[in-house]
């Protein structure tokens, strides 16, 4: 029985999660119709949203927020990219969705292989995450060094990395109600999402280490 509701909440997150990747492509397609002085604000907001969701883990949000966010998250992600594609080249940041992809399925696997309930990693990680973000928010407005910003960007790609694994254990194990479907997905959606641009950032401070 335990093994059939996980499989069928499993099931039910990645749909929500596909569908927030379809409210992306959109919001990065309207991104494109939008002039520049739009985009900003809508950035602040959406920033303002993310930060917001970082307490979905703690904070049962209403679905329309939720789902907000990844159409929000596309018009964000569509001037990211086109930053990091100016600096690094569009092969490059197409290579690292590539292995952001193939990194974050590995992530999944172990997650939901392991045996061991991890449930204690989540205040932990919590933690951490809340510095990332007091952190961020500081260096917005305090410019910092390029081996900061790198090592800022670098732990951020471990935090995730070890959220990713977090997201799937509490799966495995059964720890996602059918109220907490929608967040779950918005979790693992967050989790990519940060994969990917703080992976382009490591590797744009790195360029810019050796040039």
């Amino acid at each position: 029985m335990a093994y059939a509701n996980r499989n069928q909440n499993l099931n039910k997150i990645l749909k929500h999660f596909a569908f927030m990747w379809v409210l992306t492509v959109i919001g990065m397609y309207i991104a494109t119709l939008l002039p520049p002085a739009i985009v900003m604000p809508l950035s602040i907001i959406t920033i303002v949203l993310l930060i917001i969701a970082c307490f979905v883990r703690r904070v049962k949000l209403a679905n329309s927020i939720m789902y907000t966010i990844p159409f929000l998250m596309g018009i964000l992600l569509f001037w990211t990219t086109q930053f990091y594609i100016t600096e690094l080249g569009q092969q490059l940041v197409l290579l690292v969705f590539v292995a952001t992809v193939a990194i974050f399925i590995v992530l999944a696997l172990i997650g939901m292989m392991m045996n061991k309930d991890i449930s204690n990693w989540g205040s932990y990680l919590f933690t951490v995450l809340i510095v990332v973000i007091v952190f961020s928010l500081i260096f917005m407005f305090f410019p910092v060094s390029n081996m900061v910003g790198l090592i800022i960007a670098g732990i951020t790609v471990l935090l995730f990395s070890l959220y990713t694994v977090y997201d799937f254990n509490q799966i495995r194990h059964n720890h996602v109600s059918d109220a907490e479907v929608v967040g779950m997905a918005l979790n693992l959606y967050l989790d990519f999402i940060n994969l990917f641009t703080n992976l382009l950032e490591v590797i744009w401070r790195l360029k810019n280490a050796f040039d």
